[in-house]
């Protein structure tokens, strides 16, 4: 009885931390496809996973965007002027996140000002994606000084984006920085990846950050075609976008805690596998 017990409690773990769930889910939403369209749809996940080297490190993007992206880069880098350099790409993303904040700040009061809030994402798509890009391409990279500096701006866009939302009136600010400590919490696990195993992990399955902007532009036209409603939670006014930034950053830190675990177990077996 009690090996039983031991099994089932090691398939649920099992079950947790693997795929199977996901799978499923992939599973109904190509019935439900299937039905809609009358034609048998498959996803080849595994042609989504992109794999490559980004100077010393080994990157792996997973993310449904993955593929577009790099072929986005083959068209695009060899068409970017000269004299824009790498660093005036991250310049354009840094400038772009201000002007995502802005148009959160400014659309609450008028919603015509949430226009910026796409462009600014797009822009800020753009200088992200094609600052190491550019390097690469035009073989000119600077490992340490690229590394630090994509860390630490990519620090600084996500403080702005959330002080941005969190003093707009769409959402608390409380909220916007559990959102920010969720992302943050993310990197961190990132970082560590890389300094372990010399992997750099730019997505968490089928989501990486063009999708979480993609995220972004669909919440702010949700924004600009319906009024804020507000709804006592227990004695706390709240909003439907402090609900979904909840949610989200929910979702985030259970993303979190499993890759915690996964990677966890993957690091003990390797370190212990001598033993």
């Amino acid at each position: 009885m009690k090996n039983q017990i031991k099994h089932s409690t090691s398939d649920k773990l099992r079950d947790i931390l693997g795929e199977n769930k996901w799978k499923e889910l992939i599973k109904k939403i190509e019935g439900w496809l299937t039905d809609i369209t009358d034609k048998n749809i498959k996803f080849d996940w595994k042609s989504l996973r992109i794999e490559y080297k980004r100077d010393q490190q080994d990157a792996v993007n997973t993310a449904i965007t993955a593929n577009i992206e790099e072929k986005s880069k083959e068209i695009i880098c060899p068409r970017i002027p000269k004299w824009i350099g790498p660093d005036h790409l991250t310049l354009i993303g840094l400038l772009a996140v201000v002007l995502t904040a802005v148009g959160y700040i400014l659309g609450f009061f008028n919603r015509e000002w949430l226009i910026l809030v796409p462009l600014g994402l797009v822009l800020n798509w753009f200088g992200d994606s094609f600052d190491g890009s550019i390097a690469r391409y035009r073989k000119k990279t600077r490992p340490n000084y690229g590394y630090y500096i994509d860390k630490i701006i990519d620090a600084v866009v996500v403080m702005i984006f959330a002080l941005g939302i969190g003093l707009s009136g769409f959402v608390k600010i409380e909220i916007a920085l559990l959102l920010a400590c969720a992302y943050f919490s993310l990197m961190l696990h990132v970082d560590l990846v890389v300094y372990v195993q010399n992997k750099a992990q730019t997505s968490f399955g089928p989501l990486g950050p063009t999708e979480v902007r993609i995220i972004g532009i669909i919440l702010t036209v949700i924004m600009y075609f319906i009024p804020v409603h507000y709804y006592d939670f227990y004695g706390h006014w709240l909003t439907q976008y402090d609900f979904s930034i909840f949610g989200l950053s929910v979702i985030m830190f259970i993303v979190l805690f499993v890759s915690i675990a996964r990677k966890g177990l993957e690091l003990h077996k390797e370190d212990t596998k001598d033993w």
